[in-house]
């Protein structure tokens, strides 16, 4: 196909497959007098909104606001958060966090419903929700109590809970676990010059329970513009004597700007897995890599007639017979 401006024009899909890793992580939660809560885990956030969204479970976790919840990660003195990689963080710092606050409230329950003066007293732990700072029966929302009021007459200042976060290895074994997606890309081909331009990418995935959908979305163009970058910008050049890099560095390495992205659409298909995990959480950011490279190169050859295979596309590749 040519567009008006005479340009090869070429259309690609590519699948997507990324498997969904949990590694080990440990989260201490700690209940106030006040009934607001702090949650701890050493997790790294490298500019991805990691602890936004750990914030957010830990919050979700004794059905407690933002406001009333203080996060602290990011020390080594607190507890192991697990390997912020392999779009595992979420996963694994935020399943331990979740479990620390599961652990305060099963304490809670055991108090309440063990206490004749409680609305609660005499209510199975298992029927107990949480709710803005309200433990209360599920089936009768009547019989509730605060969580401040819970700990004053048990004489407590604090309650601490310990969660852990990780996959049983038999878990894992029964079950495939991945995140799936498909990406769709558009290129203009140079006919003189063949220089390669990608106009559109739209990328649809399905990955798992999404905690915060404007980070998701960030993570999943991030993924995309590297895909971009892999199939068409980054190449380490090496010195054949020595070995060296000689392109380490972004003068000679290089990686999309903002001029180089354009028409960039992300999707996210609603699934509930419930092996995964407890959160039903997959992981996302690289599983947008994946796709859009296989996107690109069959759009550019839907465009020339051309098959690359092997990535950066060089003119060369676009040339030969």
């Amino acid at each position: 196909m040519r567009d008006a401006d005479g340009l090869m024009t070429g259309w690609g899909m590519g699948t997507a497959l990324f498997p969904c890793p949990m590694f080990a992580a440990e989260a201490r939660a700690t209940l106030r007098p006040d009934g607001t809560a702090l949650f701890e885990t050493s997790a790294v956030d490298m500019g991805q909104g990691a602890w936004t969204v750990l914030a957010q479970i830990a919050a979700d976790s004794l059905g407690l606001t933002l406001d009333q919840v203080e996060f602290r990660a990011g020390h080594s003195a607190l507890p192991d958060g697990g390997v912020a990689g392999g779009s595992a963080h979420t996963a694994t710092a935020g399943g331990a966090l979740h479990a620390a606050g599961g652990d305060v409230l099963r304490q809670l329950g055991e108090l309440a419903t063990a206490d004749p003066q409680s609305p609660l007293y005499g209510a199975g732990n298992s029927s107990l929700v949480a709710r803005h700072g309200w433990l209360l029966l599920e089936e009768d929302e009547s019989r509730r109590e605060r969580f401040a009021d819970i700990l004053a007459r048990a004489g407590k200042t604090e309650m601490i809970g310990t969660g852990h976060g990780g996959r049983a290895p038999e878990a894992a074994g029964r079950h495939a676990m991945n995140s799936h997606g498909a990406v769709f890309a558009e290129v203009k081909v140079d006919p003189d010059l063949r220089q390669v331009r990608v106009t559109r990418l739209v990328g649809a995935f399905a990955a798992g329970r999404i905690i915060n959908p404007r980070l998701t979305e960030s993570q999943l163009m991030g993924g995309m513009i590297w895909g971009t970058s892999f199939a068409l910008h980054e190449a380490a050049r090496h010195d054949r004597r020595s070995g060296r890099i000689v392109n380490a560095d972004f003068a000679g390495y290089h990686v999309p700007v903002n001029a180089d992205v354009s028409g960039l659409e992300v999707i996210t298909v609603h699934e509930d897995d419930p092996y995964v995990n407890a959160l039903g959480i997959k992981g996302v950011g690289e599983i947008g890599i994946v796709g859009t490279v296989g996107a690109i190169g069959n759009a550019i050859w839907h465009a020339t007639g051309k098959r690359v295979r092997h990535f950066p596309i060089r003119i060369a590749d676009l040339l030969a017979p």
